[in-house]
């Protein structure tokens, strides 16, 4: 959610056009001010109010203002990637503004500077900034003829990421229409009428040419894939100046991902990709949307089968492989036991940002002796729920030693009408396993130890299932009574999963050699297909 940030501002507690309250200020950049506001002619619902950082001067102005927002407008309705432009207007000092959708979320700028994407996080995002490249790129209809719009101002500020319960992740991008406004004022040098953003500039925009088409902001993709793969620009620079920025843009060799950062491991298909997009003639580039979109799908589709691979390797066994995970187990035994909890015998789920992305883990106490009783032992994974009563979770992890015997039942209540419980099983569903971090009564302070646990493809579904309903899940009792049927239900199969568990243990020591001889005998068939043989 865009936290509104306080500050004086003559615009805030006034209307505009008697129509929509200004209520805070959530951004301002080069091309003007960005504040929340409420509609009153649609019962107070919160829109965006940007306000631009100019005059109309003229009738000119004013006409070539209404066309820009026009086409914005309709692009939002041709494609969901694209913010939808509700109204216009113009205030009494004659400054104009236009009216969007309100965003609750981040704009891809401040998502990079809390986290590294993954490559599967990256192909999402970019492939739905692409289809609203694409779109605009084929244009709108205006008086019977089709004009392509190019948006020139591609940049992180203007990608905007929305989090949906319902749908997930939807990216939008942010001011189609206002930077070639703001380049056509009449009677501007080029030096008064440059808008755009010098990082991330084509050559040819920056050295000032009017006529600009689709592969300039293909260049700017270019520089923002870069930078949302390697967590670096492109582009060296000593200074912020027009001047550096148009050497760096026009002369300058990008370098490889490699040696932006040695930790980063791009797919080669990927790392051409975005080098194309750089190229500094826009005929060396992709020509279109298209392009790109199809490299994008072949690399999901060439990912997507190694996953495959490796998934048919488990599926003959009950011993799974877990997902690569070393790098986020790591982070989990750097994690301190927060001082707002008490030190007792507690458990509660907490979402860690990694550099894998976004990872669920669970955080329970006990005494040490005990934790060393657990360590390479059995355990599992429960999920109860009763949606058709109230949207709630019961989320259940099941620690077990058959040599004492001692069992440990973790378990949390995740309320479905609550965000953050939404979010958990959200990422939970997506990301297929959680890490339990361990912490000790007697050295509370860090992380004892980490296991890792998987959850199965029925549990996955389920989970998703019940994300759905819960959107329009009864409340026939409250979320206590709700919590009371849950404990009760559990309960009466904690002796049927104890069962499985051993089950489990057993089956798992028979199977063990076949699945090894599995692994190799699949690994070997891989490895001699004509495809990877060097």
């Amino acid at each position: 959610m865009v936290t509104p940030k306080k500050e004086l501002d003559a615009y805030i507690g006034k209307f505009l056009n008697n129509r929509y309250l200004i209520r805070d200020l959530i951004g301002k950049g080069g091309m003007g001010r960005v504040y929340l506001a409420e509609d009153a002619a649609k019962g107070g619902m919160a829109v965006a109010v940007k306000i631009l950082s100019l005059s109309l001067v003229n009738q000119q102005m004013s006409q070539r203002f209404v066309r820009e927002i026009f086409i914005g407008a309709q692009l939002g309705r041709k494609s969901k990637h694209i913010v939808r432009v509700l109204s216009y207007g113009i205030t009494e000092e004659k400054i104009p503004f236009c009216v969007m959708e309100y965003l609750p979320g981040k704009n891809l700028k401040n998502l990079l500077k809390n986290e590294t994407l993954t490559v599967a996080q990256f192909l999402d995002f970019c492939h739905q900034i692409c289809l609203g490249l694409q779109c605009a790129h084929q244009g709108i209809s205006l008086k019977g003829e089709i004009y392509p719009v190019v948006h020139r101002d591609i940049k992180p500020e203007n990608i905007f990421i929305v989090e949906d319960v319902k749908v997930g992740t939807i990216v939008k991008i942010l001011d189609f229409g206002i930077a070639k406004f703001l380049t056509e004022r009449a009677g501007m040098t080029l030096t008064d009428s440059f808008i755009g953003s010098l990082p991330y500039c084509s050559p040819e925009h920056i050295e000032g040419r009017k006529l600009l088409d689709m592969r300039s902001d293909i260049y700017s993709l270019g520089v923002l894939m870069f930078e949302m793969l390697t967590g670096k620009h492109p582009f060296y620079t000593t200074s912020q100046s027009f001047g550096t920025w148009y050497q760096a843009h026009r002369f300058q060799i990008p370098p490889t991902f490699e040696e932006v950062n040695p930790q980063v491991k791009i797919p080669q298909k990927l790392e051409q990709l975005v080098i194309s997009c750089l190229a500094k003639d826009a005929s060396d580039r992709p020509q279109n949307i298209s392009e790109i979109l199809t490299t994008l799908e072949k690399v999901k589709t060439q990912l997507n089968e190694n996953i495959s691979f490796f998934s048919n390797l488990e599926s003959s066994s009950t011993v799974q492989l877990i997902p690569f995970t070393s790098v986020s187990e790591k982070e989990c035994l750097h994690q301190t036991w927060p001082k707002n909890k008490p030190i007792a015998p507690i458990g509660f789920p907490h979402l860690l940002h990694t550099p894998q992305g976004t990872i669920p883990t669970f955080w329970a106490m006990l005494p040490e002796k005990e934790i060393s009783k657990f360590i390479d032992k059995t355990n599992g994974t429960d999920f109860i729920s009763k949606m058709n009563i109230y949207p709630m979770i019961l989320w259940t992890t099941i620690l077990h030693n058959a040599d004492l015997p001692l069992t440990r039942w973790l378990s949390y209540f995740l309320d479905m009408k609550d965000s953050r419980g939404q979010k958990i099983v959200q990422i939970l569903a997506e990301t297929g396993y959680y890490h339990l971090l361990f912490f000790a009564f007697e050295e509370p302070t860090h992380c004892a130890h980490v296991k890792t646990l998987t959850l199965n493809s029925h549990q996955r579904q389920q989970l998703a299932d019940w994300l759905e309903l819960s959107q329009n899940s009864p409340e026939v009792i409250n979320s206590n009574q709700a919590k009371v049927i849950l404990k009760a239900e559990y309960e009466k199969i904690k002796p049927e999963v104890l069962r499985k568990l051993a089950l489990n243990k057993n089956n798992s020591k028979v199977n063990v050699k076949n699945w090894l001889f599995k692994v190799f005998s699949n690994l070997v068939n891989f490895f001699l297909r004509p495809e990877n043989i060097a």
